[in-house]
């Protein structure tokens, strides 16, 4: 038998490791990183996010954890997936009224909100949206709000434009120079996409009032507390999550890491 110690993976009824999708709240393999800092200090500003980038950097994780510790903070958030609300059958009515309906019910205020919406039949799809936020939400809420919606690029696959919806977020930013309520409310836009690939007119974009937060690839420093879902000598763990880094994107400065 050989002596050489081995390294594997610790047993667990809940795997230390998610090989993808969200992360839970409790998950030990989260990684913190500058973006993490980045989005929180902004929101908790009032400022309007933006995290667009490729698929499995850890957006969504990167949302629910920020959404968690606003949570902590006294703010009142609200979780849209749009991929919930509807694709390529869905008509404009359907995917506006399944926005409020999906805010409101995070709110605990869908009735009202279905109410307004029914109420305003005579003023336009967007209208109605943003007008429940303001005349219902923010109305009922003392606190302030903030709209995490993810998936933004599934609007892509619409059969119906929805220049006029990210149109409405911008509003919503600058009636805040006449209606102070609207500080209270914040917006956090996350997808896969860049931001001319969802709206045509730069003159009308969010993206160009909003903080761009960045998810850049792990440090070796940020990727180490990796290393406690395995069993073994720790200098070996280091080393292989070096040449992991390593591979995985050249820009990882690991150069200057003492190993």
């Amino acid at each position: 038998m050989s002596d050489v110690p081995t390294t594997s993976f610790t047993p667990s009824a809940a795997p230390f490791y998610v090989v993808s999708g969200t992360l839970p709240l409790d998950s030990q393999s989260y990684v913190d990183r500058q973006a993490d800092k980045d989005l929180l200090s902004a929101l908790l500003a009032g400022e309007y996010c933006f995290v667009l980038n490729s698929r499995q950097m850890g957006k969504s994780s990167l949302a629910v954890r920020t959404m968690a510790k606003l949570q902590e903070a006294g703010v009142k958030t609200v979780f849209l997936d749009l991929t919930k609300i509807g694709g390529s059958n869905v008509t404009p009515e359907q995917w506006y009224i399944g926005l409020l309906s999906e805010t409101g019910r995070a709110l605990g205020l869908r009735k009202e909100f279905l109410e307004y919406w029914k109420a305003n039949s005579e003023y336009s799809l967007v209208q109605r949206f943003i007008g429940a936020l303001h005349d219902v939400a923010l109305a009922t809420i003392a606190s302030p709000l903030v709209l995490f919606i993810d998936e933004i690029d599934s609007v892509k696959s619409l059969p119906f434009s929805t220049d006029e919806f990210f149109a409405a977020i911008r509003e919503c930013y600058n009636r805040r120079v006449h209606e102070a309520e609207y500080g209270r409310l914040a917006f956090a836009l996350v997808g896969s996409a860049t931001a001319s690939d969802l709206i045509q007119d730069t003159r009308t974009s969010p993206f160009n009032i909003g903080k761009r937060i960045e998810l850049k690839d792990f440090t070796l420093a940020e990727a180490l507390p990796l290393a406690e879902g395995l069993i073994g000598p720790l200098s070996p763990i280091r080393l292989l999550l070096r040449h992991l880094l390593v591979i995985i994107s050249e820009r990882v400065p690991v150069d200057n890491f003492d190993l």
